[in-house]
């Protein structure tokens, strides 16, 4: 089978090299010809992570190329479109496109919320979910949402890279660790007062990777994001963290930081928000700490050798659930059946 990829970001974007490029590798071992391609490039990245204002005119650059990308591609072809094919325009401006080849939706976000307070868009999701092939969702929020507009959808978590894999040597200091960029930084704020306060009772180091975070009376260090330095830092770490605001878009979130946490080996103190509820169990594999009060009292228990190891022990026995191969597989089996007629003839 032949099969098109179409991103919204380059590899250089969190959501579509863990959600469409790594698999690459997996499914072309699986026999399907695959190719890829992103709606922006990374210089569209680079700028938004540098906090530069987005052009207008260069909008009308990544409406060009997609429109002439989608001229090439063969009548028919299967695509796997990750959210939408043109951000900020209608549906009738893909339906002409969608009308000649199968497709299936892939979100890791509540992104359609984005469009609820425009009139000519906020009907633009559930037209688009409603005539897919099928819908892959990162959470069980965006599966019952999406669910209800088409039954042929399937939650695969955003899983980590191979690459990030528990770590033996850790240092004596406590270290929590936070990944992430400058467009979720802020999200950090939620457990700024709670951090300052441990700090105060517990000396730890907060690690942070892809944006430099400063929080008052706490030892911060910044390591810049690469996939090498990402999955070091974790190795290095007793333990990570995801604060996050209980808001509808929160909600939606793929708790993908507590799952790199899981993978590594070390449990997470999360805000019980969505699909975090889900991936930590408290006290068990990390801590669900709704208010500051409980933000100190997981780092103060973390500060204990003996407690942090059986977190850790259970935190990596949670992680087998996102192992990339698996997942892999999960993938395949859902795109061979929903876009291959001769596997739904077999089954």
């Amino acid at each position: 089978m032949k099969l098109h990829f179409l991103t919204r970001y380059s590899s250089l974007g969190a959501s579509s090299r863990l959600r469409f490029y790594q698999f690459i590798p997996f499914l072309k071992e699986a026999g399907i010809d695959v190719s890829c391609d992103s709606f922006f490039d990374d210089s569209y990245l680079q700028n938004l992570y540098a906090g530069k204002k987005r052009k207008i005119f260069s909008l009308f650059k990544y409406y060009h190329s997609r429109q002439k990308l989608l001229k090439s591609i063969p009548d028919g072809t299967p695509v796997v479109i990750e959210y939408e094919l043109f951000p900020h325009l209608p549906c009738c401006m893909e339906r002409g496109f969608l009308k000649k080849h199968p497709y299936i939706l892939n979100f890791d976000d509540a992104v359609d919320l984005h469009y609820q307070k425009i009139p000519f868009l906020k009907n633009k999701y559930p037209q688009l979910i409603a005539d897919a092939k099928g819908i892959i969702v990162a959470n069980d929020m965006l599966m019952e949402k999406f669910g209800k507009f088409n039954c042929n959808i399937i939650k695969i978590p955003t899983i980590p890279p191979a690459s990030i894999t528990p770590g033996s040597s850790k240092p004596e200091k406590l270290t929590l660790v936070w990944t992430g960029t400058p467009v979720t930084a802020p999200f950090v704020r939620v457990c700024a007062n709670a951090l300052t306060e441990a700090a105060k009772k517990v000396d730890f180091e907060l690690l942070t990777v892809g944006a430099e975070i400063k929080i008052d009376g706490v030892n911060c260090r910044f390591i810049p994001w690469s996939q090498a330095n990402e999955a070091d830092a974790l190795r290095q770490a007793h333990a990570g963290i995801m604060p996050l605001p209980d808001t509808a878009f929160a909600r939606g979130k793929s708790a993908y930081k507590l799952i790199c946490y899981l993978r590594s080996g070390i449990p997470g103190i999360a805000s019980p928000v969505g699909e975090n509820c889900r991936v930590i169990s408290d006290g068990v594999n990390g801590f669900l700490a709704g208010d500051d009060q409980k933000w100190c009292e997981a780092i103060l228990q973390l500060s204990d050798p003996q407690i942090r190891e059986k977190l850790s022990c259970n935190a990596e026995n949670s992680g087998k659930a996102y192992g990339l191969p698996e997942n892999a597989g999960k993938l395949i089996d859902f795109l061979n059946i929903q876009l291959n007629p001769a596997s739904k003839m077999k089954s």
